[in-house]
């Protein structure tokens, strides 16, 4: 099996993504040098209509493939985006993989990228990274930008585009899962969900799409400085206390179940 044209195991979503530097990366790569998790990149052909049966059918033949070809038993694990879908759908899915897999969980961001968007270690990283293009060109030049404004306005302008997926989703689940409940209902609760991320910031940037988010903000300091910063940037100008706890938390999970062996 060769990582070129094979899922990888802790992500059956997502592809290994050689280049490195590319926000599509993912924010797991500098974490990782700290605690050896592999990255993960986005697919595009995972979409709400199939992702719940899709996923768990990807992980499920990836594990029975992979004892198949090994003549043995082995431990699987599966780490997932939690994309647009709601926490119903979030635990439906793990629940159905922790029949087959020894550790299953969909993080609460859209996407692994969002647990970059830590504004000041944001800010921090383009700082270093425009006064050490000073250094090297002799042209003085500061960085003046607010990664959080910035922030704030890219989301205010992905509210109804995020807000309409969340709905979209939530509803395909729910058609599936309780198809009882009325429409009206199901997209009320898929309303309100939403607009609680978005009474408050932390929440608000786990919801939005943050390979876009990233993407804005080095186009921003492309057209003003020059430069542009990598995931590996932000996560070494980040602070001990600024690196969230579920990423923490996440890699304390992976790291066990890598220590972990076949009974």
């Amino acid at each position: 099996m060769t990582p070129r044209n094979r899922l990888p195991f802790f992500n059956p979503q997502r592809r290994p993504n050689p280049e490195k530097n590319k926000p599509a990366a993912a924010a797991a790569i500098p974490h990782a040098r700290r605690t050896g998790v592999q990255p993960k990149r986005e697919r595009a052909d995972i979409r709400p209509t199939n992702v719940i049966w899709s996923c768990i059918d990807r992980v499920r033949s990836l594990k029975n493939g992979m004892e198949m070809t090994l003549g043995g038993q082995i431990l699987g694990a599966a780490l997932l985006d939690k994309d647009y879908r709601s926490d119903g759908e979030r635990v439906s899915i793990t629940s159905h993989c922790e029949k087959f897999c020894n550790y299953g969980t969909i993080h609460t961001c859209k996407e692994i990228e969002n647990f970059l968007l830590v504004p000041a270690a944001m800010d921090r990283a383009a700082a270093r990274k425009v006064a050490d293009q000073a250094r090297r060109t002799g042209v003085e030049r500061t960085y003046g930008g607010d990664a959080a404004a910035l922030l704030d306005n890219f989301a205010n302008e992905r509210r109804s585009y995020v807000t309409s997926q969340c709905v979209t989703a939530r509803i395909r689940f729910e058609r599936t899962n309780s198809p009882g409940l009325d429409q009206a209902t199901v997209t009320e609760a898929a309303l309100k969900e939403v607009e609680s991320c978005w009474n408050d910031r932390t929440s608000k940037l786990q919801v939005i799409p943050g390979k876009d988010a990233l993407s804005m903000f080095n186009q921003y300091l492309q057209s003003e400085c020059g430069v542009s910063v990598t995931p590996t940037a932000i996560v070494d100008a980040m602070r001990v206390d600024e690196i969230p706890n579920e990423m923490r938390t996440l890699l304390e999970d992976i790291s066990g179940f890598a220590r972990s062996s076949v009974e």
